[in-house]
């Protein structure tokens, strides 16, 4: 029976949040509360490799060869039926041909959030899906540190890489998301998504559908809006698993 990855009822209580609170937030920047800030964290920008060479990654700034690959490439690259998102798209990243590291990252200013983040009640969400290649140990680490004006660190927020075990040794992506407060002060999040071999030629930490969203922490009058959010989001979620 093929492992199939569950989404954390914390990630979607940030969602059910972002959505409740969006609205009135809105014009606080064109990208909006609850957006994903990240550009093309989902590798569809550009043209994914054939092959597993590389491909083409707008948006990021690459060490190394980690690169953009089709789903169902040939040499054993995750396929549409492997473990992963069900809106997985055509390409995901993989951490290239011949290096033991390589990294992809990007900048995202926050400055259009200031109000509300030095206020001290601004809460992030970080999430993506992580993964490998069958039974060996490649992986993928998605994390954000955030500076302040002058360059300082402020604090950081990782995501776990996915080992071989928790994908029973087959190929495929697992949802991964952390949640915490945005730092007073923070300017700018730095986003850096790192694959490392351990096995193989071959750079096998796979990545799609990256995220970063931030959002007002509600009020205790909000919560019942929460609790109606999350229940449509929950919904929404098992007929996209019953479809996937």
């Amino acid at each position: 029976m093929r492992f199939i990855p569950f989404i954390q009822t914390t990630r979607l209580l940030a969602l059910a949040g972002a959505l409740a609170l969006a609205a009135p937030f809105a014009h606080a920047t064109g990208a909006g509360f609850g957006a994903n800030l990240i550009v093309n964290g989902d590798a569809e920008a550009g043209v994914g490799s054939s092959d597993g060479g590389l491909g083409s990654t707008p948006g990021w700034s690459l060490s190394s060869n980690l690169s953009t690959v089709q789903y169902g490439a040939g040499g054993g690259f995750p396929t549409a039926s492997d473990a992963g998102p069900a809106n997985r798209g055509l390409n995901f990243f993989a951490g290239g041909d011949s290096n033991g590291a390589s990294r992809a990252s990007q900048v995202i200013d926050l400055s259009a959030y200031a109000g509300a983040i030095n206020s001290g009640k601004t809460q992030f969400d970080l999430a993506g899906w992580l993964g490998g290649y069958a039974s060996q140990g490649d992986n993928a680490t998605l994390s954000a540190t955030f500076l302040d004006a002058g360059g300082n660190v402020l604090g950081s927020a990782s995501l776990a890489p996915v080992g071989a075990a928790e994908r029973h040794s087959q190929t495929g992506l697992v949802a991964r998301d952390t949640q915490g407060y945005v730092p007073v002060g923070a300017v700018t999040v730095g986003i850096a998504l790192d694959m490392q071999r351990l096995d193989g030629s071959y750079n096998d930490g796979y990545a799609d559908n990256l995220s970063f969203a931030i959002a007002p922490v509600p009020e205790p009058g909000t919560w019942a809006m929460l609790a109606g959010g999350l229940a449509l989001l929950g919904g929404l979620a098992k007929r996209k698993q019953r479809k996937a």
